[in-house]
């Protein structure tokens, strides 16, 4: 084994190759979020209330399957490494499930029940095997990339791909779904998105998705899998992380879930097509200030910059609350998109910093376990976000979909693209003011991590 064990170096092909992952993540997973309570309210018309029950009842099953995968990924251990079995899994049966959610059975006498289970049943078997693709990719970000010069720039390699993920998720769908309110189109689309998955994560499985030798041997640490979780949670800059990530979640889902409905009634943006532009240039903004968001992070550290990002983004979107016009609109929408370039930068990156800590106190890496349950509380952002828009339209007493809605209902529109949006943010600040990870704090942990990764490396070698 001793000629396995050496420093790897990983080049720009194998980086980009690696974010690649991250597009595919955000292209396939943002398209679901935005599109699908769209799809089944507008066009199919199942009622909100059958859709709000479906997403609760969901949320049973993430509780056990996103930490329970990122726990038994990282006691895995095969030839080929911890993470890469389950991408190889959950790869086939994802690119199905994205085809046949679009076709869902259609009730003839107005009895949804049969439509309501099928989308149950799509949202278990998608959380399942998506799970299977993104929390190896997420686990392998802080894993392979230790220093913090390699992390901000594969991070930022990562943002740029993910970025171009969620502005495709945005745009492909409009040109090929056309009517909001007819099926068909978003059939098409789903066959589309297929293939576009399908070629960039065999690419990334063939040139990004690596491993590294020294950490072969973490998968035999004693913890079980309550014991990990218990451990775990006892972690205050995790709790917090846990928290922020969820704010953020919750965000963008509430965002991607209206602004199309936002479009059409407050905007009366009949286009599809206009829609998603509208969605995708907060996102274009957010890529080109990834550099700058960069280089505040090496001068001031992450926790700072973060805050900074944080506040720009929430005045940029007080004019969401009057905006009449779709030009407005866009002005709008890319003045909120260099917060949210930020945002987006850090978000993924500080997580970092809480796994370091914890191989520190552990002697070995969990990023399953933690990915596992910040993807857990990711998937409760988007029942809070379902719950959310849904009281919003119960209380406006837009139950169904009716085109031309009265004023409450586009007031209500309003408050959702704009005040639960800047209440998350409010709390994220505070938790970022108790956020233990100072810029000064974290070079010392990536110093005494040096060390144990030597450690580590030498007792490989041994073998």
């Amino acid at each position: 084994m001793n000629e396995s064990v050496h420093k790897q170096s990983f080049d720009a092909k194998q980086k980009w190759s690696f974010g690649l992952g991250s597009f595919a993540q955000w292209f396939i997973n943002s398209a679901f979020n935005t599109w699908v309570l769209t799809f089944y309210f507008a066009a199919v018309h199942l009622p909100i209330q059958y859709i709000m029950t479906a997403y609760l009842l969901w949320t049973i099953w993430n509780a056990i399957n996103d930490p329970l995968i990122g726990y038994l990924s990282d006691r895995t251990n095969t030839r080929f490494g911890r993470r890469k079995p389950y991408i190889l899994i959950g790869l086939i049966p994802i690119l199905i499930i994205e085809i046949i959610l679009w076709i869902p059975p259609i009730p003839a006498g107005g009895d949804y029940f049969l439509t309501f289970l099928y989308l149950l049943i799509m949202l278990f078997c998608y959380d399942t095997f998506y799970t299977m693709v993104s929390l190896p990719y997420d686990s392998l970000f802080p894993e392979l990339y230790t220093s913090i010069e390699e992390r901000a720039e594969v991070n930022t390699i990562k943002q740029i791909l993910a970025t171009t993920g969620l502005i495709a998720a945005f745009l492909i769908p409009g040109i090929f779904i056309g009517d909001q309110n007819q099926m068909g189109g978003y059939f098409v689309n789903g066959i589309v998105t297929t293939i576009i998955i399908l070629i960039t994560l065999i690419t990334s499985l063939k040139w990004g998705v690596v491993e590294r030798a020294e950490f072969q041997l973490d998968s035999q640490h004693t913890f079980n899998f309550f014991q990990g979780l218990k451990y775990t949670f006892k972690n205050k800059g995790f709790v917090l992380y846990t928290l922020i990530f969820f704010l953020y979640e919750y965000i963008l889902l509430v965002l991607g879930t209206t602004v199309p409905l936002y479009a059409r009634e407050v905007l009366e943006i009949t286009d599809t097509l206009l829609t998603s532009i509208l969605l995708g240039m907060m996102f274009i903004v957010g890529i080109i200030t990834v550099f700058v968001w960069k280089k505040l992070d090496v001068k001031y550290g992450s926790r700072k910059t973060y805050v900074y990002a944080i506040i720009v983004y929430f005045i940029a979107s007080i004019p969401l609350l009057i905006v009449d016009s779709f030009e407005f609109a866009l002005v709008t929408v890319m003045l909120m998109g260099f917060g949210f370039g930020g945002m987006l930068y850090f978000v993924y990156l500080i997580i970092a910093d809480v796994i370091d800590e914890d191989e520190l106190k552990t002697g070995v890496r969990r990023e399953g376990t933690f990915f596992g349950i910040t993807n857990f509380f990711m998937r409760l952002a988007m029942i809070l976000s379902i719950v959310t828009v849904s009281l919003v339209f119960l209380s406006t007493g837009w139950e169904e979909y009716v085109p031309n809605p009265d004023v409450d209902v586009i007031l209500g529109l309003k408050l959702l693209v704009f005040l639960f949006p800047a209440i998350a943010l409010a709390i994220t600040l505070v938790c970022l003011y108790f956020y233990p990870f100072t810029k000064d704090h974290v070079k010392q942990i990536k110093e005494e991590m040096n060390e144990l990764h030597e450690t580590k490396k030498e007792r490989v070698t041994s073998m």
